[in-house]
């Protein structure tokens, strides 16, 4: 699968196929172009800015060249090489679903769009009008004796009617300032793939989360990119604050779980989604967004001194807080989750990504451990640095208190458990997650904590695994239960360097590295064998892995002597 991609708009070829998908606004506007070229055979195809594939078609060779912006394009050039005219017919074919992209796992909606010459309207339930004008040159042609000659298949997109956010568009920047000069390859890779992802948001810097099907406003995955480059690109935390500002919760709504004061899962501009039949529109289901948004203020003030945006944010912040508090109330002492539309609401949350010591999932409501840290790291910093309205010795008591509950019931045999389960038992898996905790400070076993990160069972030589070989639910391919993912790993390098652990930070780091190089690409997740191997359904560009191994460039900056 290879993809391309401008803004919300990105093309995705099945290589195996030769058919295309274009996606924009959240919407299949085309389903499986294809361009049949008469006894075309494929001889390379490649995916670097645009999707370009070349084909022999008798002596003749013919350059398929797909891009987005503004619309689809795809290109046929055929070039004749020989002093004779050749007759070659070039037809295109597809499907248009005007699809909402989450449409597959939410149930299929049949859609008839009308035809007003060449454009398709369709009216959607939200009430938006859709439309795509298609433009084609296609047939018979003749190429004159060493001659090219083209044909194509535009097809543009626009949707009438208004979002509270508007859609993104591409932010047009360079980010070559971000690649260390000692590792262009690996730092070159990683610019391009933010580059892509990289977009303006009414105005603000922000980074969708991944291609293909995560270019959308996501708020852990946003948070997450924009501290791993808070030192070198400031800019994009502050959009980060300002764009997740405006989708924060103002009231409570059971089915897309918003509550006040609580940052969103993510937002999608999709027909069934805007129209409220799938809650993404926007969706709250995460329990973590919250408190590192209020940890992502703290640090971009602390490193920036920009206390003008931090005011912009104050009631912003102060709303967020006081959810980390309520929430801490209801969960007597801890920030706990039920089984909602999503099972699992931290950043593991796919179905059975929690498990307890017997593989199966762990029983709700759940405190999990990384969650609990993010609420300290945002309560003493709000408290430290005077974000809120609220009062600072209450938020720093209130943290220390936290801290104190959390050293005496999350440690058990030897490390941090993975959460507090529904009858406050601790899940005591060996996990990532323990490793999280160190970029908090709220974590007394630092030394262990450490070590225990670097045993056989979790670290692969290649990074940290997200589940211990030895914990029953290991499966080494799956999305969250002993895979390799960068961003977890990156959130570990950078807690172990500020915890003083520079060397364990550096070693995670190289092993990092040398897995981008073996698999030549920063993918969203590896599997958990000690050799590099490719997970199939990764998103690749996924924008917390490019900024994490931005991120472990820069440890690897770090003097050896400072530990």
């Amino acid at each position: 699968m290879l993809t391309a991609s401008y803004g919300h708009e990105i093309a995705i070829l099945n290589e195996i196929s030769g058919e295309a998908d274009y996606i924009a606004y959240d919407t299949i506007f085309l389903r499986g172009v294809g361009a049949s070229i008469e006894g075309a055979k494929l001889l390379e195809v490649s995916g670097e800015e645009g999707i370009t594939a070349v084909y022999r078609a008798g002596k003749c060779y013919v350059i398929r060249r797909i891009t987005t912006g503004n619309g689809y394009h795809d290109r046929v050039l055929v070039f004749n090489p020989t002093d004779s005219p050749v007759e070659v017919d070039v037809a295109f074919s597809y499907s248009t679903p005007f699809e909402d992209v989450l449409e597959a796992d939410w149930g299929r909606v049949e859609r008839h769009p009308l035809r007003e010459g060449n454009t398709l309207v369709w009216k959607g339930a939200d009430g938006r009008v859709r439309r795509l004008r298609i433009e084609e040159k296609s047939g018979k042609i003749t190429v004159a004796p060493r001659s090219t000659e083209m044909c194509f298949l535009r097809a543009t997109p626009s949707v009438e009617g208004g979002y509270p956010i508007a859609p993104p568009l591409p932010a047009g920047i360079k980010l070559d300032f971000l690649v260390p000069r000692a590792e262009p390859y690996i730092g070159g890779m990683a610019a391009r793939d933010l580059e892509r992802l990289l977009v303006r948001v009414d105005g603000n810097l922000f980074p969708l989360a991944g291609i293909p099907y995560f270019a959308a406003i996501f708020g852990r995955d946003s948070l997450w990119t924009s501290f791993f480059l808070l030192d070198a690109f400031p800019e994009l935390a502050r959009g980060v604050l300002l764009t997740l500002a405006r989708l924060q919760g103002r009231k409570m709504d059971e089915r897309s779980e918003e509550e006040p004061g609580k940052i969103p899962h993510e937002y999608r501009f999709g027909e069934l989604c805007q129209a409220g039949r799938i809650p993404f529109s926007p969706y709250y289901g995460s329990v973590d967004s919250t408190p590192l948004y209020v940890a992502l203020a703290g640090e971009y003030l602390a490193r920036t001194g920009d206390r003008g945006t931090v005011r912009t944010l104050r009631e912003s912040l102060t709303s967020a807080v006081g959810w980390i508090l309520r929430r801490l109330e209801e969960g007597e002492g801890y920030i706990r989750y039920g089984r909602g539309l999503l099972e699992n609401q931290g950043w593991k949350d796919w179905k059975g990504s929690i498990p307890d010591e017997s593989g199966e999932q762990a029983v709700h409501p759940i405190a999990l451990v990384e969650v609990q840290a993010y609420a300290y790291w945002a309560l003493r910093l709000a408290g430290e640095l005077g974000l809120t309205d609220l009062d600072e010795e209450m938020l720093l008591k209130t943290a220390r208190g936290l801290r104190e509950r959390f050293n005496r019931d999350f440690w058990t045999d030897g490390h941090y458990a993975l959460a507090l389960d529904g009858r406050g038992r601790a899940v005591g898996v060996a996990s990532s997650n323990m490793g999280h905790v160190l970029i908090t400070g709220i974590a007394d076993r630092v030394d262990e904590t450490a070590e225990r990160l670097f045993r056989p069972d979790l670290f692969s030589g290649l990074g940290v695994r997200t589940l211990g070989t030895e914990e029953r639910a290991y499966n080494p391919m799956s999305y969250h239960n002993g895979s390799v993912w960068p961003h977890d790993n990156a959130i570990i390098c950078l807690g172990l360097l500020r915890a003083g652990k520079v060397r364990e930070a550096r070693m995670l780091a190289r092993a990092q590295l040398k897995a981008f190089r073996a698999l030549g690409k920063i993918p969203e997740l590896f599997a958990g064998f000690s050799e590099p191997v490719p997970v199939p359904y990764a998103n690749c560009p996924q924008a917390w892995s490019a900024a994490s191994a931005l991120a472990m460039l820069r440890v690897l900056e770090v003097e050896e002597n400072e530990s």
